[in-house]
């Protein structure tokens, strides 16, 4: 069972404080009140209404630790005074001091001989006598022996808090008051492992484990006392979110694992015992600053933080351009202190189509308004999307690629001509994988369903022509009329057979561009099926169908023939040495890098860790317009990697492979394609 609880809100934890300063008698318990006062001080900078409350309390302690110290400065003796009972029948010894004893005002002479007979008459024999001289003596002796047990009393004291501090990490403040626990004073700190979590993100909620959500207050929550294992949390805004896992072992801090995710927020994890630390952020690679001082470059594997010591500390992340700041707080325990930061990595899209009630594709996903006033506007994260839009009545425009920057306005112009103006096409039971032109220019490529729609079509004579890859090409002329839609049916699309369609994708030599050695593929037999090793060559092509679809695979990497960390790499949209897209793994990164007209653009870099003897699985998507990419390893869910738009290419057209330097290799097993 979890015993894991949240703690008090900070303005509760305030108000305790308040409380427990006006009920304590002991000026050590206010001294660790007041630090408390200060940690939470430290941690709200930004919030005016706390400061003034903190103000206040602060005010409170020192009024109250000055009364308690002109309490004990008076000499008053507080205790309460024994009475003897007014009769006894008998008296202890008393010491008696000689001396004249002083007459009443007015009385006579009286002899001395008599005078010292009166005396002895009153003094009881039994009574020892004491002169002057000794009694003083006495006294002094006392004091002497009261200063010596006063100084081994302070000497105890100030011992037991020491050793006290060393063995709890805080001092001990059971007290009593007549007799009866204090119920003000501070409990004892646990040793037992801890995350602290703080977050800026409204209305947010956590998840740990598979337990119900949980209510942030004001943005923070402790678990205390974790259980040992592995543990994961997922924390939620209404902008963004973020989650990890981490390990408890014995009293050790708590360890991430993997890398942490967020979406629209930036994640920092800091697990902290001892004085030093390991950090771990969502941001990838990012430097650290701490108290304005460089501390190193974070990785997916972290960075190690040292000499922390017992001291607050500034820590910033600069992750490009962007600069987050946080504040670490000291604390005993050993802990994971997690902070997440909202980020939001978003743009404005504004797409103007110039009529009202027009539907909006993203990414071929119906957006949930439709324009007014002729634009609609679109808070969407940064990135690059396709964009399309329709409206009944309309021809549909060709779609366009929007690059949408972060806290950035991204305007996109359509054009919409009425159906009356321009014709349109709509093949029909066309073979899958089938690319249709129009006057030699590409136009559209039949999906599963054999069907495609082609607008905005000049009316007039047109020469259509229908490729398959694995069919002879036909071509077809036909007249367009405005306002019209010819259909082309199956016998008019039907392609006959090639015998190429006998023969399934295999690995080809080399790229007709490059200059490489022949390849010759060695089988292997695995896990996952038939595979073989493709040698080093550089540009490796396979053949390719030439048509819209999915290529999947498996693969390894080599270096050497033995495996090691190597660098897996594929491409797709190769035109030639300077055009084509390249996908690639390094064991701590994958990145989408396009080479345009030999100028080199990264797309799209992400943290991923993956061991170099594992396999990996990967989905290559190529359409017309786009080609992306996503991986997987094992059971892990699928990772998309990011895509890149074509720029007036069809990138079907163009080549799919590897690319391996001459001294590498790749073990490639179930190489497929499918028109999906």
């Amino acid at each position: 069972m979890d015993r894991s609880q949240p703690t008090n809100s900070t303005r509760e934890s305030l108000r305790k404080i308040r409380q427990q300063s006006l009920e304590t008698r002991s000026p050590e318990a206010l001294r660790l009140q007041f630090e408390h006062l200060q940690a939470i001080r430290r941690q709200s900078l930004d919030d005016f209404d706390l400061q003034v409350m903190i103000a206040d309390i602060h005010q409170e302690i020192i009024d109250r630790a000055r009364y308690l110290r002109g309490d004990a400065s008076s000499g008053e003796d507080h205790s309460v005074i024994y009475q003897a009972p007014a009769a006894k029948k008998e008296e202890p010894p008393q010491l008696l001091i000689e001396g004249p004893k002083p007459q009443p005002a007015g009385a006579g002479m009286v002899p001395q001989a008599e005078a010292e007979v009166s005396q002895a008459a009153q003094i009881p024999p039994e009574v020892t006598r004491v002169d002057p001289t000794s009694w003083r003596m006495i006294l002094g002796l006392a004091a002497f022996v009261f200063a010596i047990f006063l100084v081994g009393f302070f000497y105890l004291i100030q011992t037991a808090r020491k050793i006290n501090i060393e063995e709890e990490g805080h001092p001990k403040t059971d007290q009593a008051v007549n007799g009866k626990p204090d119920e003000s004073a501070l409990a004892p700190v646990s040793l037992s492992p801890a995350l602290r979590l703080y977050t800026d993100l409204a209305a947010g909620t956590i998840i740990f484990d598979d337990q119900a959500p949980r209510n942030l207050v004001d943005g923070e929550i402790t678990l205390d006392n974790l259980t040992p294992g592995t543990h994961s949390l997922k924390v939620a805004g209404a902008s963004g979110s973020a989650s990890f896992q981490f390990e408890v072992t014995g009293r050790n801090a708590p360890k991430v694992t993997g890398v942490p995710q967020a979406t629209n927020a930036m994640a920092v994890l800091v697990s902290e015992q001892d004085g030093k630390g390991q950090l771990v952020t969502s941001a990838g690679r990012a430097e650290i600053l701490l108290d304005g001082k460089s501390a190193g470059e974070a990785t997916a594997g972290g960075l190690e933080l040292v000499d922390l010591g017992k001291a607050d500390h500034d820590l910033q992340v600069v992750h490009e351009n962007d600069r987050q700041r946080f504040v670490m707080t000291y604390t005993p325990l050993p802990v994971l202190t997690v902070y997440v930061k909202s980020d939001s990595n978003t743009g404005i899209l504004q797409v103007i189509a110039g009529e009202d009630g027009v539907d909006l594709y993203i990414d071929n996903v119906l957006f949930h308004r439709k324009t007014d006033h002729g634009q609609v506007r679109v808070s969407i994260r940064a990135g690059r999307y396709p964009v399309r839009v329709h409206k009944d009545g309309f021809v549909d425009p060709p779609l366009l690629w929007a690059e949408v920057k972060k806290a950035e306005v991204t305007p996109v112009h359509f054009q919409l001509l009425p159906i009356g103006n321009v014709a349109g096409l709509q093949i029909k039971g066309a073979e899958p994988g089938t690319t249709a032109y129009i006057d030699h220019e590409f136009v559209a490529a039949i999906g599963p369903d054999g069907v495609a729609r082609i607008s905005n079509i000049t009316p007039g004579d047109h020469n259509i022509e229908l490729r398959h890859d694995l069919a002879t090409p036909k071509k077809l002329q036909r007249t367009f009329r405005a306002g019209e839609i010819l259909t082309l049916s199956p016998p008019d699309v039907s392609l006959e057979k090639s015998p190429a369609e006998l023969n399934p994708p295999k690995p080809v030599s080399s790229a007709p561009e490059e200059s490489v050695k022949p390849s010759n593929p060695a089988p292997i037999e695995n896990a996952l099926g038939e595979s073989h090793v493709q040698k080093g060559g550089g540009f490796v092509p396979y053949a390719t169908p030439k048509s819209a679809g999915h290529y999947s695979f498996r693969t390894q990497g080599h270096v050497g023939g033995i495996l090691k960390k190597g660098k897996l790499q594929w491409y797709a949209g190769y035109r030639d040495s300077q055009n084509y897209v390249l996908f690639s793994l390094d064991g701590k990164h994958a990145e989408v890098r396009e080479m345009r007209n030999g100028k080199s653009i990264v797309w799209n870099r992400i943290p991923y860790t993956v061991d170099s003897s594992s396999w990996v699985q990967v989905d290559l998507s190529v359409k017309p317009q786009s080609v992306g990419s996503r991986i997987k390893t094992g059971a892990d869910s699928w990772i998309d990697m990011g895509s890149v738009g074509s720029f007036g290419r069809d990138f079907t057209q163009d080549r799919v492979g590897f690319y391996i330097p001459p001294s590498d290799e790749v073990a490639v097993a179930n190489f497929k394609f499918a028109n999906r």
